[in-house]
């Protein structure tokens, strides 16, 4: 029964440890966190063997919705490199797109070049 009286306390303390690091967060730094990880799932999502150009589209596009959030909170500097990164995310989906477009098909009429409709914010200007 000791053993479990011990695991209870440890877990008890680690749930304190965990509550007080939370604490501590700022909620920018967990969304910055979270931009870079989409960042770096929506480009996997465009090239390889996991594609999944309806996936990487999700990830610009909700990228490109913090973006004025996070440029509020974060150095501009920082807001600068995420924004890159979008872009290129951007370039590399319209990429994609094209490539997956061009690829030979059964019937010639289904190639077409990427409209803009395709490209995830390519109808906007920042």
């Amino acid at each position: 029964m000791a053993a479990d009286e011990e695991k209870r306390v440890s877990d008890e303390v680690s749930a304190e440890e965990l509550a007080e690091q939370l604490r501590k967060i700022k909620v920018s730094d967990l969304v910055v966190q979270h931009a870079v990880g989409l960042i770096q799932l929506g480009f996997i999502r465009i090239a390889g063997e996991q594609r999944d150009l309806d996936q990487a589209r999700l990830a610009i596009d909700t990228l490109r919705a913090l973006e004025p959030i996070l440029r509020e909170q974060v150095s501009s500097e920082l807001a600068d490199e995420l924004q890159g990164a979008v872009t290129n995310m951007q370039l590399a989906f319209a990429d994609a797109v094209s490539e997956k477009k061009t690829e030979p098909a059964a019937d010639a009429a289904e190639v077409a070049e990427p409209s803009e409709a395709d490209v995830p914010g390519s109808s906007d200007e920042h």
